[in-house]
């Protein structure tokens, strides 16, 4: 947290912005993403692409969701596991509730075709809760499902080093959020601000000098 003299029409984002940028890779796994989370002691960073620009943001809450919908892979209160990482819940035109296949049809042999609730053709689980031999196990190239940028909230708020603190608050407000990251010009993570970081300035900006105090 910085202070600083300058008056709040003065003030700009560079004034204030942290310069300790956590960036995490959008081809990074989720698991390897959480665990840079923790062991930075923060609860988000800016998710950038092979060429370093921004383009997203990867929150502790996200990392939740996603553990959410894995738990949920398993159907009502069944307590045996999801047989493999592919699965959905579904219903079909009877009201059944089955185990969907999010493969493509015909990519995994113990694939089924049924009508869902509206009529449309879905691909089913036969065996949702088996354990696979080596000759059921699917290669596929969503096998990159957990890589960062299938959770990652996409276009983030970002700011320019240059841009008025009034104009910040006003993104903050606006957006709902507590923290922004602050890019150069190519949009590369340069920096982040926090609503903290607005308040401290705010508390201390204009504020005079106070005379020392002479002892007796």
């Amino acid at each position: 947290m910085q202070t600083t003299n300058k008056s709040m029409q003065a003030l700009k984002v560079s004034d204030l912005m942290r310069h300790d940028v956590v960036a995490i890779p959008d081809k990074m796994s989720l698991q390897d993403a959480a665990r840079t989370l923790v062991q930075n002691r923060i609860d988000e960073a800016a998710v950038v692409d092979g060429r370093g620009k921004c383009v997203g943001v990867l929150s502790a809450v996200d990392c939740m969701r996603a553990a959410r919908k894995d738990a949920d892979a398993c159907l009502g209160s069944c307590s045996m596991p999801a047989g493999c990482s592919f699965q959905a819940t579904g219903k079909t035109q009877a009201g059944k509730q089955v185990v969907v296949c999010t493969l493509p049809a015909g990519v995994c042999p113990i694939q089924k075709k049924e009508k869902d609730a509206a009529g449309n053709e879905m691909t089913i689980c036969t065996e949702p809760h088996g354990v696979l031999a080596d000759w059921q196990t699917v290669e596929t190239e969503d096998a990159c499902a957990k890589e960062v940028w299938r959770y990652r909230t996409a276009d983030p708020v970002t700011v320019l080093p240059h841009t008025p603190v009034r104009r910040l608050a006003r993104l903050m407000i606006d957006a709902c959020i507590h923290r922004i990251i602050v890019v150069d010009e190519q949009r590369r993570p340069v920096g982040g601000v926090s609503c903290t970081d607005v308040l401290a300035v705010m508390a201390f900006a204009d504020a005079e000098p106070r005379e020392p105090i002479l002892e007796r």
